[in-house]
């Protein structure tokens, strides 16, 4: 098993504990800059840290290298229309 592939399996299991910001930090890894299994994971751990711009930057860049991907397709389209959502009774009293 090469270095990257123990740095994304230990980024897997950090994200399965729960342990977001440790596996960002593994992902940070400057040979993972533009490998898509690290993008793809880093996408994932903004969405559930809610930080949504930085969820939908990975899954763009993540969907410019696999643009038939679904499910990263999907993420972007909830990200934006989350992004979108506008209440016109909650900001006009």
């Amino acid at each position: 098993m090469s270095d990257l592939e123990k740095i994304l399996t230990n980024a897997r299991k950090a994200i399965d504990q729960n342990l977001l910001h440790e596996a960002l930090a593994l992902l940070e890894h400057e040979s993972l800059k533009d490998d898509g299994e690290a993008i793809f994971l880093k996408g994932e751990i903004y969405y559930k840290l809610q930080k949504w711009g930085e969820s939908l930057n990975q899954f763009s860049t993540y969907l410019e290298l696999f643009p038939e991907d679904k499910k990263a397709e999907s993420y972007a389209l909830i990200i934006q229309n989350i992004l979108q959502f506008y209440h016109k009774d909650l900001y006009n009293p």
